[in-house]
């Protein structure tokens, strides 16, 4: 059972932050809701709110103000040799993905914001088969900075889950973190 953390984060990146708005999110609303699952990317405007649920997968957030524009990747393993056809399941391919579906060119690179979430190391188990998650949080820093992107904000690693959520009209995102580790059974 997951449980949402009283720490949130809500953030208008780069302008004076918008009102408080209560934890439960009041533009949250299912109509305009656009889940984003695993494997998947979606490009949102208007009234869309692009959400996902975060373990160990990394979630990628673009922010285009001047285009009024947001895509959201949600992404579970870090790099493929072969990345055609696979929409957002390996970071690399993800970030250029979600760059190229909502028409963002390298000379716009400097207008958009970029948050990063996840990246959970969710099982109480070592070795580095288990590591996924710090793979994911270092082949997303790799991917976009190799592209001269600057990541406005992230809320990555440790041992709990984030819900993303990326308000297309307002221009907003909030990361919330929410569940407890697990133990994993052999």
């Amino acid at each position: 059972m997951m449980f949402a953390t009283t720490q949130a984060f809500n953030h208008a990146a780069r302008t004076a932050p918008p009102p408080a708005l209560p934890q439960s999110r009041a533009r949250m609303d299912i109509e305009h809701t656009r889940h984003v699952y695993s494997g998947q990317m979606r490009v949102g405007a208007g009234e869309d709110v692009l959400t996902a649920l975060l373990g160990s997968c990394v979630g990628i957030g673009i922010i285009w103000r001047a285009r009024g524009r947001c895509g959201l990747a949600h992404c579970f393993l870090p790099d493929s040799v072969d990345t055609a056809g696979s929409g957002a399941r390996y970071v690399s391919a993800a970030i250029p993905g979600l760059l190229a579906a909502m028409g963002v060119r390298r000379e716009h690179y400097g207008e958009v914001e970029v948050v990063v979430a996840g990246g959970a190391h969710m099982l109480r188990t070592h070795g580095a088969d288990h590591q996924v998650g710090r793979r994911n949080i270092a082949a997303a820093r790799e991917h976009l900075a190799s592209r001269g992107l600057n990541v406005a904000f992230q809320d990555v690693g440790g041992s709990r889950g984030r819900r993303i959520s990326i308000d297309c009209e307002r221009q907003t995102f909030e990361v919330v973190r929410v569940g407890e580790p697990q133990e994993a059974f052999a």
